[in-house]
């Protein structure tokens, strides 16, 4: 009875461990290990995240997933994502970013949803990513584009 008691007390007396939660400094740093081809970016994703990518990709299932994909990705693109606005709620697991994304092609023949690239064309979008968010990792993204320009390179 007192050693229930003792262990009571004691958890009463232990303050709560607050859960990890996503900052703008984490986000900050996903985005530089992103752009840089650094793939400790995945570091903030839970192992089970979906990511519901285009009709022409698909929806990603994992973070081994998502890796592939930008592996396969940097083949033949070099990627630079740009936040504008990003806006958090730990509480509610949600997060938002205004996100401009530079694609430039490194080979002739990309195949792309808006069309076939050629070395040193370019691909700029702007849009809006949705991120799920739970303790502090990315549980799910999706995102709705905004406008599209395909920039052709001088031949």
């Amino acid at each position: 009875m007192r050693l229930l008691a003792l262990t009571a007390l004691v958890a009463a007396a232990t303050p709560a461990v607050a859960a990890p939660e996503m900052t703008p400094a984490a986000y900050a740093e996903y985005l530089a290990r992103f752009n840089a081809g650094d793939e400790r970016y995945a570091d903030i994703y839970d192992p089970e995240v979906v990511f519901e990518h285009d009709p022409k990709f698909g929806t990603l299932r994992g973070r081994d997933a998502i890796i592939a994909f930008y592996r396969q990705i940097r083949l033949q693109l070099k990627e630079t994502v740009t936040a504008s606005t990003v806006v958090i709620d730990n509480d509610r697991g949600l997060m938002a970013a205004e996100l401009s994304t530079h694609l430039l092609a490194t080979r002739d023949g990309v195949d792309m949803p808006s069309g076939t690239l050629m070395k040193g064309d370019a691909i700029v979008t702007r849009g809006t990513v949705y991120y799920g968010l739970r303790d502090g990792h990315i549980v799910s993204i999706r995102g709705s584009i905004g406008g599209t320009s395909v920039v052709r390179a001088k031949q």
